[in-house]
């Protein structure tokens, strides 16, 4: 039986204010594509972090970001001396604010909605310890019963022991919880190997063949297990 869902955060429960990208490449380069044109090109930015994980399975979260973004500006046109050139002013824009705020609509209710079915609702993260802050800032800290922030707790994804942290501290067994993230080599890998279901976030339905559940965005999964509560 279901007890606990826990969620990643960045592109999770928060997503790239890609407009303050855009701001970012044009300022560096003079071009930038449409916001949605960034969305379709997450995938190829998810497809550099497994590779880059799978030349270097030490790689650290810091790294695997950077390996994110620029593996979707590649995909979406943008020379080698482009990327070089936007890096820095993408990562200044960063550090002038965290580019994750953006939440998708309806993502506070959904978690309220499963909190109110008896569930426990957490966030594990790759952070730098900041992460509680950030979710409180955007309005999602009271939906949550606790956060597990991997530069507070000094172990991150796809690390099972982090994900053993966050069980013990929502009192279940691995096969009462459910962990739901948006990278499959950090979250379902990890997920699984702590003996936890995983689902993985497929926004454009992209990840039909990828072995685990997946679903569009956090609200319609939400959805999904509180409909399936409710007729258990």
């Amino acid at each position: 039986m279901l007890r606990a869902v826990f969620f990643d955060a960045g592109g999770t429960l928060v997503h790239v204010d890609y407009a303050r990208v855009r701001t970012a490449l044009l300022r560096s380069v003079g071009r930038a594509p449409t916001v949605a044109a960034f969305i379709e090109a997450e995938y190829a930015g998810r497809a550099a972090v497994e590779a880059a994980m799978e030349a270097d399975p030490a790689l650290r979260d810091g790294a695997r970001w950077q390996a994110h973004f620029f593996g979707a500006l590649a995909s979406l046109g943008f020379a080698p001396d482009e990327i070089a050139k936007a890096g820095p002013e993408i990562r200044a824009e960063h550090r002038r604010g965290n580019l994750w705020t953006v939440v998708p609509p309806g993502t506070a209710q959904a978690l309220a909605a499963l909190r109110a079915h008896g569930l426990a609702v957490a966030c594990i993260s790759n952070s730098d310890g900041t992460v509680a802050a950030l979710l409180e800032e955007v309005g999602l800290a009271a939906q949550l019963d606790f956060v597990v922030d991997s530069g507070v707790v000094g172990v991150e994804k796809p690390d099972p022991e982090i994900f053993r942290l966050a069980l013990g501290r929502a009192g279940v067994a691995p096969a009462e919880a459910m962990h739901v993230g948006d990278l499959f080599g950090v979250d379902v890998a990890g997920a699984r190997s702590a003996h936890i279901e995983p689902v993985l976030l497929d926004p454009l339905g992209r990840y039909g063949g990828c072995g685990c559940r997946t679903s569009p965005d956090v609200p319609s999964l939400c959805g999904e297990l509180v409909s399936s509560l409710g007729r258990g």
